[in-house]
């Protein structure tokens, strides 16, 4: 029997050996399909190959089938660059890719030697838009992961569906502002759905990281923010899932701290800087004879199959087939802005807030975000109308917009607004978003020069440019 034969199960007590001896194995996937790509991150996905072994086939409740089941446990590698350990894992498996149900099929241990190909669903950084349907948004701008398991994790409480979201963050990312952005925002919320697992190896791309990264100062900054917080060897398996039981005495989000090995398991890696090299051809036999040395050293055995645990039964989306506005006219009496609209003076943020309660009262997907100004893009209207479905992001624009794409993810709409000045500062989020092919929409008030009385540094002057660029991009089906 394969592994893919098994590819759900119910829960299962594995032994510490089991698990080093599929951290071995995957671990020489890696090996092998960076090596054939040429190009590749094997020291970083080698750093969190027990992290990936211990969510992927004890901890998440999912079906690798069926990646589009709603009440699957979500993944979110923030660490995007570490992707190939969860492909060969995905594989394993027997996961399902296809850029939708109907194109789709089994990925295969022989498909991971199209790593990077251009025509391959497994692109160098996670992307579900290119067939890759496991993860719900594209990463590898690092520091944006967290705000999508935000957003991920607040449409799950929305629609009351009790699934985990975890996000796997590096700790040279989490120099990023976006990450506590983000820890702010699950706490806020009260998000305690939510694991985030730092991988704290030390090491960053040019040197080694920071000391305000080490894994004991990012600890504190955790427990600082208000989350339950573990620390463990992130390669030891009994640590790893003693953590993940914590979850269960704790209503706060939980943080796990793992001090990880970049490169670990492999000599030729340790001690040097090997942040995106894959080994080269001549050494390959070489490093795999390593981790299988490493394997033995700690006790590696396969004992028995892991699988991951199955979901729950899944239900069924809530979407409209038919969607009437006929509320636009009472969402402006109910604003008060009858008399505006008769004499032509109603605002456009103003006709923006009426709108928008008028959408959510034909459509129960549409949500709203807003960074801390919804008294004046008017947002604060469908906040007083549909409170549950309103999500005040504060002075965080980046992490609002990153959250949209998580709610999009899950089937939202999200409206996510703000000064376009303040907008500005999310292009790279709004790029990635893009790239997930994720549904938001964009709304920036007191947009050009409106606000010349402020100053210049309240104008917005290069926000036309910059969405009107990106309405000539292809997105690769056929669309601009």
């Amino acid at each position: 029997m394969t592994q893919a034969d098994t590819c759900v199960g119910e829960t299962r007590v594995s032994t510490t050996s089991t698990v080093h001896a599929k951290a071995v194995e995957l671990g020489k996937h890696v090996l092998r399909m960076t090596t054939t790509a040429g190009s590749g991150h094997p020291s970083s996905a080698l750093a969190i190959s027990h992290i990936v072994v211990e969510l992927m086939y004890r901890q998440m409740r999912y079906n690798p089938a069926d990646p589009w089941n709603p009440t699957n446990d979500r993944l979110v590698l923030s660490i995007g660059h570490a992707v190939p350990i969860v492909y060969a894992a995905y594989a394993d498996l027997g996961g399902t890719v296809g850029k939708s149900q109907v194109d789709s099929h089994r990925l295969t241990i022989d498909e991971l030697a199209t790593l990077r190909e251009l025509d391959s669903v497994l692109d160098g950084h996670p992307n579900p838009a290119e067939g890759f349907p496991f993860f719900d948004a594209a990463t590898g701008s690092l520091g944006q992961g967290l705000s999508v398991g935000a957003g991920l994790a607040a449409a799950a409480k929305l629609d009351e569906i009790n699934k985990r979201i975890y996000v796997i963050v590096g700790d040279g990312e989490s120099r990023e502002g976006q990450i506590w952005e983000a820890a702010d925002l699950i706490v806020d919320l009260k998000l305690n759905n939510v694991c985030a697992i730092f991988s704290c190896n030390g090491h960053g791309q040019a040197a080694d990281v920071s000391p305000q990264q080490y894994a004991e100062s990012v600890a504190a900054k955790a427990r600082a923010f208000g989350w339950h917080v573990v620390e463990v060897d992130g390669h030891n398996p009994d640590e790893l899932s003693a953590a993940f039981a914590e979850w269960n005495t704790t209503d706060k989000p939980l943080a796990i701290v793992a001090r990880t090995v970049k490169g670990w398991g492999v000599d030729l890696m340790l001690g040097k800087n090997f942040h995106g090299k894959p080994v080269p051809n001549g050494d390959l036999d070489k490093a795999l004879a390593q981790l299988d040395a490493t394997g033995t050293n700690v006790g590696a055995a396969a004992d028995e199959l892991l699988a991951p645990r199955a979901p729950e039964v899944a239900l069924p989306k809530d979407i409209p087939s038919h969607i009437e506005l006929p509320a636009f006219e009472e969402a402006i009496e109910h604003a008060g802005l009858v008399e505006a609209l008769e004499v032509k003076k109603l605002a456009t943020r103003q006709a923006y807030g009426a709108a928008l309660v008028a959408l959510g009262e034909a459509d129960p997907r549409i949500v709203s975000l807003d960074g801390d100004v919804g008294n004046s893009t008017f947002a604060n209207m469908f906040a007083a109308a549909y409170p549950e479905r309103f999500f005040e992001c504060k002075i965080a624009e980046q992490s609002m917009i990153s959250a949209a794409a998580g709610l999009s993810a899950a089937g939202k709409i999200p409206f996510a607004s703000s000064f376009a000045k303040f907008i500005a500062r999310g292009t790279d989020q709004i790029d990635m978003a893009a790239i997930s092919r994720a549904n938001i929409k964009i709304v920036g008030s007191h947009s050009g020069i409106s606000l010349g009385a402020d100053g210049p540094s309240q104008m917005s002057v290069s926000d036309m440019a910059y969405f009107r660029s990106l309405t000539k991009v292809d997105t690769g089906n056929g669309r601009i």
